[in-house]
């Protein structure tokens, strides 16, 4: 497989859980599994742009207006990029806080530090039994201060920054680069006409 197929299939499986995590926003823990799903993707995108290839440096969302001029601004490259850009910041900013509000809670990591605290000698605070303590009504609070506190706010508008930004940049590549949307979308391309062809003939 290429590296553009590799490329295709990671923003894919990226697309997918973003939206899945977006849309089940008010369902949880299922909503803070698919952010940790949405992290793991972030960290082995940053891991594969270490190997060097062009097509995955992270350069590709850094525009560089130099030469840009009002004619053909449209189709520029660097576009595409400010909106690259800001996905990529609004993905992470929503993933950031999203950890930081749960901390560890969805996939037990709070249980498991608390477990090995207690080996240690030390003496921590009670583990947290569920994703919302639903044994211990002090947890509720502490999630909902979370939610509606200053990273909840937050956390809430990086993740409409982030839906716009995809729109944004789906629009973009339909009305401008409709070849790489088929490509990332899986679309079949459309087939080039055979010049050699004979041209069929006209009733009169």
């Amino acid at each position: 497989m290429n590296i553009m197929n590799r490329v295709r299939l990671y923003h894919a499986l990226l697309a997918v859980l973003a939206i899945a995590a977006y849309l089940t926003g008010e369902i949880n823990p299922a909503h803070a599994w698919l952010g940790y799903g949405v992290s793991a993707v972030i960290v082995l995108r940053l891991l594969w742009a270490l190997g060097g290839a062009r097509q995955v440096g992270l350069m590709r969302f850094y525009p560089n207006f130099e030469g840009l001029q009002l004619k053909g601004a449209l189709t520029h490259p660097d576009v595409s990029r400010v909106l690259m850009l800001g996905i990529a910041l609004s993905l992470l900013t929503v993933t950031g806080t999203g950890i930081a509000m749960d901390q560890g809670r969805a996939i037990g990591l709070s249980r498991a530090h608390a477990e090995l605290a207690a080996d240690a000698g030390s003496q921590p605070a009670a583990p947290r039994e569920s994703y919302r303590g639903e044994d211990d009504e002090g947890e509720d609070e502490d999630a909902e201060e979370g939610e509606g506190g200053p990273l909840g706010e937050i956390h809430e508008l990086a993740a409409n920054l982030l839906l716009l930004f995809v729109g944004m940049h789906v629009a973009y590549l339909l009305l401008f680069k409709r070849p790489l949307a088929k490509f990332m979308l899986f679309l079949p391309r459309a087939k080039r006409k055979n010049p050699d062809a004979p041209t069929p003939p006209t009733s009169t």
